[in-house]
């Protein structure tokens, strides 16, 4: 072998060698960086996938624990007032039925309409003229359930109203407590929750009108529970 041609492979050997670590420099950066992405991709998606996890058990849970029409259920318990909140077909027929059958002794209807009467609610005969000018109030603020709860407390104002029936859609039913129970905290309240029919509680995966319905109500429900939580954690400190 030549010295020239020594020379050459030597070169060739060095400059291989150099081009070489110049690679392993250039590409440990994107090592990192990937190594980098993946850990914080990790960090973000196990605790996204716990909390809708955790989310999805809530859900199904909370349509458990819907309060379903039992017919007679606790009638012969006197209530000091009946309370039924609008947007449903028969909530009114159910809270008038109430009031006639004496298991309450007056009724606040809440959320009505500003030019609807109470003749537009109540059928004819159903309650006696005496009934319906004594014992039924219509509320005519409230345009959702926290405002029901308020409108009814400022209602129930200065009145030994100690047992309140509470009527609404079953699946209503656990946030329209919950807002009760916070603005009338000693009262007890019973549940009177009216049967929608246009909402199938059994197998409600399979419907998409129901399972549409249901998730709505259901972050409506978490909203209400996270507001009283702060609201309480605030007025605590």
């Amino acid at each position: 072998m030549d010295r020239a041609t020594y020379r050459t492979r030597h070169r060739n050997r060095h400059r291989n060698a150099h081009c070489a670590r110049d690679g392993f420099a250039r590409a440990r950066p994107y090592a990192v960086m990937a190594r980098t992405k993946k850990h914080l991709w990790r960090r973000t998606f196990v605790p996204l996938a716990m909390l809708l996890m955790a989310w999805a058990v809530g859900l199904f849970i909370f349509v458990e624990c819907i309060p379903a029409h039992m017919p007679g259920n606790n009638v012969a318990v006197k209530a000091d007032a009946i309370v039924v909140l609008t947007g449903g077909r028969g909530r009114v027929d159910r809270g008038t039925e109430l009031l006639a059958t004496g298991a309450g002794r007056r009724m606040l209807i809440s959320g009505v309409g500003g030019n609807v009467a109470t003749g537009d609610l109540i059928a004819s005969g159903h309650l006696t003229t005496d009934k319906l000018d004594c014992c039924v109030t219509l509320g005519r603020a409230a345009r959702n359930t926290r405002e029901n709860a308020l409108e009814a407390a400022g209602w129930l104002s200065g009145k030994e109203a100690m047992r309140l029936r509470l009527v609404t859609a079953d699946f209503h039913m656990p946030r329209s407590l919950l807002e009760f129970r916070a603005r009338l905290p000693q009262a007890t309240i019973m549940p009177e929750p009216v049967t929608s029919e246009n909402v199938r509680l059994d197998q409600w995966w399979r419907w998409p009108g129901t399972a549409l319905l249901l998730v709505r109500e259901y972050n409506k429900y978490l909203a209400a529970r996270t507001r009283l939580f702060a609201t309480r954690m605030l007025n605590w400190t």
